[in-house]
């Protein structure tokens, strides 16, 4: 993004900071007084209930670089750099069936996914997280997270795994 596309408008307010994507891939952040934070992250708050809410980019030591309320207040070149960004970040696997759930805790799960058959562990029953929409997402022991967009509409075998490990 260059100065000038930093100028303000009506409708999307001035930002007076700039990411540039690095040519192994990560993000620098360039603040407003041309310092660079090499290799910065770009975080939901809330992944899960807001997914267009609040996005975070932090630098070193968790530092919190800039704080965007809405991506649909930024302008859309530097809304498509932070999505792809948060695509890249947020490998979220799609469960379509569970194979298999251990009675043990930590539990190993064996699943069939959207990428593919898996096998993860998840420590215990609080990283299996209910979602009011019927879906639930499963954080194993790696920070890994897995969705099912709807318990209600996996098959009989997997839907009684899931409410097992619960």
């Amino acid at each position: 993004m260059t100065a000038a596309e930093n100028t303000r408008s009506d409708t999307i307010p001035a930002i007076e900071w700039r990411l540039e994507r690095r040519p192994h891939g990560r993000l620098d952040f360039v603040d407003a007084q041309g310092r660079v934070h090499a290799d910065v992250d770009v975080l939901r708050a809330f992944p899960i209930t807001v997914p267009v809410g609040p996005v975070a980019i932090v630098g070193e030591n968790d530092a919190e670089l800039a704080w965007i309320e809405s991506l649909a207040a930024v302008e859309p070149r530097l809304r498509t750099l932070l999505e792809e960004e948060l695509c890249k970040r947020e490998f979220l696997p799609v469960i379509e069936r569970i194979e298999a759930v251990s009675d043990s805790e930590p539990a190993e799960w064996s699943v069939e996914t959207d990428r593919g058959l898996r096998r993860f562990t998840v420590a215990h029953a609080d990283d299996i997280l209910r979602l009011p929409d019927s879906g639930a997402v499963i954080t194993d022991t790696y920070g890994v997270r897995y969705t099912i967009p709807s318990v209600a509409r996996l098959d009989s075998h997997s839907r009684r795994l899931f409410e097992k490990a619960l």
